[in-house]
């Protein structure tokens, strides 16, 4: 297993732009390949644009308070998020009205050494605006806050398991603002030519981690972070030893090649 906290100060000069991690979010669409190379900053571009005037109308907001404004609930359980062999962290379920959040602690916990190393170096101040709702917040479930009775001085583990908690509550929180809308990025950006017959006969789709990307850029924005949030799976999977700092490395010039490409 490689030297984490290393990885950690390193990280901080790899040249992670926002741009660089939409990229990288991009290369998961099944559609990447059918976009022409000329218009993948179009597709990052506008969304990180969407997530980022999206999170300007909630600024001096906590995520909790935005979820207490709007009525909706949130579950923080210790059940696996697990199905069908499928690791989830965080979803959030349209069928309920109001649309429900579950964030699946349990899933959350092992990223707390990732989330130090690579997160809280180069944090915010505006992190303390976040923290408004209060220590040990991120155990209590059903968007419930603890009593004042009940309220205890959290662990260095705890804070950064509520910091991942809300993370997870701001992504989910947007892909909310977009339904609320009527309209989710992805929807309202060009759709990808994905097969032609002839002149007449063409299939277009939409580029849906668009909203993925928009997604990040919004918790980047209102959490104060130093990074888009996607790149704690990357750190995590090098602190599993599922992914080298090589490979990691080589993906990175990838990711801004690609970007480059486009400009």
């Amino acid at each position: 297993m490689p030297e984490f906290q290393e990885f950690g100060w390193n990280v901080q000069h790899l040249g992670l732009t926002d741009e660089v991690l939409a990229h990288a979010e991009l290369t998961k669409d099944p559609l990447y390949r059918k976009i022409p190379k000329d218009r993948f900053a179009y597709y990052v571009d506008m969304s990180l644009q969407r997530g980022r005037e999206a999170a300007q109308a909630c600024r001096g907001m906590s995520i909790r308070e935005l979820y207490r404004r709007e009525g909706l609930r949130y579950d923080i359980t210790d059940r696996s998020g697990t199905f069908h062999q499928l690791s989830l962290r965080a979803q959030i379920d349209f069928n309920q009205t109001p649309p429900e959040v579950v964030v699946y602690a349990a899933s959350l916990r092992g990223m707390a050494d990732a989330y130090r190393a690579v997160m809280s170096s180069g944090e915010q101040a505006n992190h303390s605006a976040d923290a408004k709702s209060g220590p040990g917040n991120a155990l209590q479930p059903s968007g419930r806050t603890p009593g004042p009775h009940s309220e205890r001085p959290p662990a260095p583990q705890d804070n950064e398991l509520e910091r991942l908690v809300d993370i997870h509550l701001a992504h989910e929180f947007f892909h909310y603002v977009e339904y609320r809308a009527g309209q989710f990025t992805n929807d309202m950006l060009e759709p990808v030519e994905v097969f032609r017959l002839g002149r007449r006969l063409v299939k277009r789709s939409s580029v849906v981690q668009c909203s993925e990307i928009a997604a990040h850029a919004f918790c980047k924005e209102m959490m104060g972070l130093p990074f888009l949030p996607n790149v704690l799976d990357y750190a995590f999977l090098i602190q599993t030893g599922s992914l080298s700092e090589e490979d990691f490395y080589r993906e990175v010039e990838a990711w801004k090649s690609g970007h480059a490409a486009a400009l």
